[in-house]
């Protein structure tokens, strides 16, 4: 480890809480204490008189229970006591100095105030317990199975019971041996513990003596039987059983285990071993899913228990998730399992006694020193705090970041080295993708990236920074889009003009170009350009790149841009279509000349069918171009004006007046019918007239003289064309309404005149006498020439008399 990072480390532990936090017991023993454990916060310890103590520090913290074994042992001594998880079932293991006196087990019940004899285990000293850690299925009363390890090397199962019906019997519901690892030699176990992998029928059980570490697994299909755990010790009888031999001159050794949280009624299982010999801690993963079928041990490194000051050998060692908790003659010493640093050192100086022993509280994760006259306590206070450091120097950054906890300042420092060691490796791209991730300067990184050749790691450092931009930084988003966008033009521009029509090229010519085209789809990449787009369209056109120009007009719903593109390549359906999408009427006002001028049945057909969105008048700018072109542009406008006029009911002058401008030019035989078939006309009457006359349409100019109420100019106009036509004027027809008398005398004289005088048709002038009661024979006589015989006039004459 770098000496800056263990300098560092090892000054913030002078000013921070220690991560072992001690706190000395209220209570002091009357006789030197010898034993001690701990489990699920019940306390029993063991006097050298002789005498246990029980604590429940859960249910009656302020209570201890005091059982007098003096009479139970007699010449015997404990050599060792063994409590299970829950703290309710406790084993005493008794030993005699005389060799004549067998060793002894017995069993003590939470309940109990005596203990009852193991009697299958006289002769046997137990050196080593394996506690159920499943569900119980007689509740408290029953151990569960168990493993017990000797002194001899033996592993024996047996099952204790409470239950107070069966006294007169021996507490061990059942007895066996079911494995031998001393084979006949003195070969202690000095660990033993056994788990069911959860989820499954698999069970593993991990065993140690002074020099080896035992391995065994197995599935048991049937839970019920008993032994439970002959099934997987079967798979080792006639092999040879899987043990890590580490050489040492000890006659002990401590079998650890860290649990990690856990859910409440959830089954423990182990993360991590520990085992303590005298070449030090041997540590690493329990994973039974992982490595070779006959390990579950991964991951695993041997660390020294101390410096070279410590001359002596730690008595026992339990670890945590990061550490080691050491107990030595004089002190308790933590060390990190990572690097081997003492984070932790707790000097005794004798006042209460040596120090005797340290024990785990397994379920509360709790530490007990004890020396002969006080018990302490050691909690593990935010051990992860700077362990996060140590992953750092040790390359293994992931693990790093796992562990840096919310230190935004922590998570930046891993990021940045994490993306150096990259860089070094020539992993451009992983690295910039890290950098990207840093507060590292801006201009530092992309200059690092700029003087590579490969230009993908710098890509793709803009991209990822630009993630991490927040919306307020505005210019720097618009630096590195802009940015983008000239990268990914200069690599497309790059590959278009190789020639190289390869199918991998084209392949990543593809790939490329929707690379850049997913970038510009972005919501924040969208945003910038649509601020900027100017600047975009003028980068995309310098390149030629006209493709990409329509497809980031489309993604801002810059219509103009597409349909300009579209006209310029004479794309006019798909104008057409894109008006007819976006539905805005601006658009259609705009480009409807020139798209009438090449589509005009289209258009109009379009015009027609969004009638309701458009405004007739609004579009006449785009009409009045069908006056002077082809005959089938001024015969689809006439359709869409005569739309509006009878289904839309426009009246607005200017379009009756070009829909009249049209008929004269185009449509001479439909606008007669226009102008009579309302009551009240809608254009300009003097400027129909006047097309009208000017196109020589005279019936259409004598009924607009008409509406305009000059009736003596539609009478001398229509006596050019028709004398029934005149007639029909001066009998007030074309009006619609009776003329005054005087008016309508004067209008049939003319009608006389012109029949007498020009056509000399003196029968016909008769005969408008009959129609004009006001007009009589006196009055149409000076029109006739001098030779016409009276003949002529005798009907009339007589009818007037």
């Amino acid at each position: 480890m770098a000496a800056g990072t263990t300098q560092f480390i090892n000054q913030k532990l002078l000013e921070e809480s220690p991560i072992f936090s001690k706190t000395r017991v209220d209570f002091t023993p009357t006789h030197p204490l010898t034993h001690l454990v701990v489990a699920n916060n019940n306390i029993v310890m063991a006097m050298a008189n002789k005498t246990l103590i029980r604590i429940d520090r859960e249910h009656g913290p302020g209570r201890q229970d005091e059982i007098d074994l003096t009479k139970t042992i007699s010449g015997a001594k404990i050599s060792a006591l063994f409590l299970d998880p829950t703290g309710t079932h406790l084993l005493i293991s008794l030993k005699s100095n005389d060799v004549d006196v067998q060793p002894e087990l017995y069993y003590l019940h939470k309940k109990w105030t005596k203990p009852r004899p193991c009697s299958k285990f006289r002769g046997s000293l137990v050196s080593s317990v394996g506690w159920s850690y499943g569900p119980r299925d007689r509740s408290d009363s029953s151990t569960g199975p168990i493993l017990a390890g000797t002194t001899l090397g033996l592993i024996i199962e047996t099952e204790l019971n409470s239950d107070e019906r069966f006294f007169s019997r021996e507490v061990e519901e059942h007895y066996k041996q079911v494995f031998d690892i001393g084979k006949g030699q003195h070969t202690p176990v000095t660990g033993l513990q056994y788990h069911m992998v959860p989820n499954t029928t698999k069970y593993l059980v991990l065993a140690t003596t002074p020099t080896r570490l035992y391995q065994f697994q197995g599935y048991v299909t049937n839970p019920a039987e008993r032994p439970l755990l002959q099934q997987v010790f079967n798979n080792y009888l006639n092999v040879q059983e899987r043990f890590l031999e580490l050489p040492s001159k000890l006659k002990y050794s401590t079998l650890s285990f860290y649990y990690g949280p856990r859910e409440e009624g959830s089954r423990m299982f182990p993360l991590q071993f520990g085992w303590l010999t005298e070449p030090g801690i041997y540590w690493g993963r329990i994973d039974p899913w992982e490595g070779d079928s006959d390990t579950v041990t991964v991951d695993c490194q041997l660390i020294a228990p101390g410096n070279d000051m410590d001359k002596d050998t730690p008595k026992t060692a339990f670890i945590t998730q990061f550490h080691a908790l050491m107990l030595f003659k004089d002190r308790v010493k933590g060390v990190c399992l990572l690097n081997e640093q003492s984070v932790f050192d707790d000097s005794y100086d004798g006042t209460y006694g040596g120090l005797v022993g340290l024990a785990h509280d397994q379920v509360k994760n709790i530490y007990w020193a004890f020396t002969e006259y006080a018990v302490y306590k050691y909690q593990v206070v935010n051990e992860t705090r700077h362990v996060w450091r140590v992953y750092l120097e040790q390359g293994q950054f992931n693990l790093a970041m796992r562990h840096c906890g919310d230190q935004q300042a922590a998570m930046d420092l891993i990021l940045t080295k994490q993306a150096e060691q990259l860089f070094s490796e020539g992993k451009w791209v992983e690295s910039a993708m890290h950098y990207a991730k840093t507060k590292c300067s801006f201009e530092e990184v992309t200059l690092k990236f700029m003087d590579l050749e490969e230009k993908n790691a710098l890509k793709n450092y803009l991209k990822k920074k630009l993630e991490t931009l927040k919306s307020s930084e505005k210019t720097q988003i618009t630096l590195i889009v802009i940015w983008l966008v000239e990268i990914y033009q200069n690599k497309l521009g790059h590959l278009r003009e190789s020639g190289d029509n390869t199918v991998e090229c084209q392949a990543e010519f593809r790939n490329l170009e929707e690379e850049f085209l997913a970038l510009l789809r972005q919501q924040r990449v969208e945003e910038c350009i649509r601020n900027n787009k100017e600047v975009v369209y003028s980068l995309l056109g310098s390149h030629g790149d006209q493709r990409s120009l329509v497809y980031l007009a489309q993604v801002l719903r810059d219509t103009d841009r597409v349909v300009q593109y579209n006209l310029r390549n004479k794309q006019y359906q798909a104008v057409l279509s894109i008006l007819t999408t976006e539905a805005n009427p601006e658009l259609f006002y705009s480009y409807c000349p020139v798209l009438l001028q090449s589509l005009p049945k289209q258009t109009v057909d379009t015009l027609v069918s969004m009638s309701k969105l458009l405004s007739p008048s609004r579009l006449l700018p785009a009409l009045l171009v069908s006056q002077s072109a082809d005959p089938d542009v001024a015969s689809h406008s006439v359709r869409y004006l005569e739309h509006a006029v009878s289904v839309l009911f426009c009246k607005d002058q200017p379009v009756h007046n070009l829909l009249v401008s049209l008929y004269t030019h185009h449509n001479k035989d439909k606008l007669l019918t226009y102008l009579t078939s309302s009551s009240q006309l809608h254009c300009d009457t003097k400027y129909a007239l006047k097309l009208c006359v000017e196109a020589g349409l005279v019936r259409e100019a004598v009924y607009l003289y008409t509406v305009l109420g000059q009736h003596e100019q539609a009478v001398d106009l229509a006596l050019t064309l028709d004398t029934d036509l005149a007639a029909s004027c001066a009998a007030g027809n074309q009006a619609g309404a009776p003329l005054g008398e005087e008016l309508t005398r004067k209008l049939w004289l003319k009608v006389a005149r012109h029949v007498v005088q020009e056509k000399n048709d003196i029968k016909q002038a008769m005969e408008f006498l009959k129609l004009c009661p006001s007009v009589k024979i006196e009055d149409i006589l000076p029109f006739f020439p001098d030779f016409v015989t009276i003949d002529h006039f005798k009907d009339a004459i007589c009818d007037s008399l």
